[in-house]
């Protein structure tokens, strides 16, 4: 009897054990590099170059999922390998933003890396667009506390040409229908206005002295309570 009881808590115990579930860590960046003008390109023709991509190697990945957005159009290159390279054609005089997400093919998890941005050059190209602004505060996700119901926001911006005149504030609660909140400004933050307990969505314009515009990625933040 003693030998049937000891043997029901052992099936007890190894029934509620969980399986662990690894998850790779997200891979470090190495070139191109981040806000800055791509030299390296081998140029293929008067519109086309071919741009090498780099990262290092991440704990736990199998894979690894190589995407390239044109920042314009939003138009995405994706392309999965094994190795810490790839080589890709792109459009020339064009802005493009990167990343690579590490992929685990036996747990079916990844992680993310950061996203760098860089400028592909042409064959004349007059002028820049200026990079995409990051935005610094609040971080995406997170939750803030108000000062007398108004809060800082702040981002910042680069150009090649280091050329930029102003920014455009967008703010609302949806992020299909933000609204303009400040146009023409000439520093990288500006104090508004906001209610407690509530979910915004906000973006930053960028213009250079050519008029040239460049948008940042829509940010999400939570006001307390």
């Amino acid at each position: 009897m003693r030998l049937k009881y000891y043997f029901l808590v052992l099936l007890s115990v190894f029934a509620c054990k969980k399986e662990i579930i690894i998850t790779p860590d997200p891979p470090l960046l190495v070139g191109p590099q981040n806000n800055n003008s791509c030299t390296t390109a081998t140029v293929i023709s008067n519109s086309q170059s071919q741009v090498d991509f780099s990262w290092q190697s991440a704990l736990n990945a199998d894979e690894y999922e190589l995407v390239i957005r044109d920042t314009e159009s939003d138009f995405e290159t994706t392309q999965t390998t094994f190795r810490l390279y790839s080589s890709i054609v792109l459009e020339r005089a064009k802005q493009y933003s990167w990343w690579v997400i590490s992929k685990s093919t036996v747990y079916e998890t990844s992680s993310e890396s950061s996203i760098w941005t860089f400028y592909l050059e042409g064959s004349q190209q007059a002028s820049h667009f200026p990079f995409s602004a990051d935005l610094v505060s609040p971080q995406a996700n997170q939750q803030i506390s108000l000062n007398d119901g108004k809060f800082v926001l702040s981002w910042e911006a680069t150009d090649l040409d280091n050329d930029i005149m102003e920014y455009d504030l967008y703010l609302g609660t949806d992020p299909e229908e933000l609204v303009l909140k400040a146009e023409k400004l000439t520093t990288n933050s500006y104090e508004i206005a906001l209610n407690t307990d509530q979910y915004y969505y906000w973006k930053v314009l960028t213009r250079d002295r050519e008029g040239n515009v460049s948008s940042s990625a829509v940010g999400l933040f939570k006001t307390s309570i």
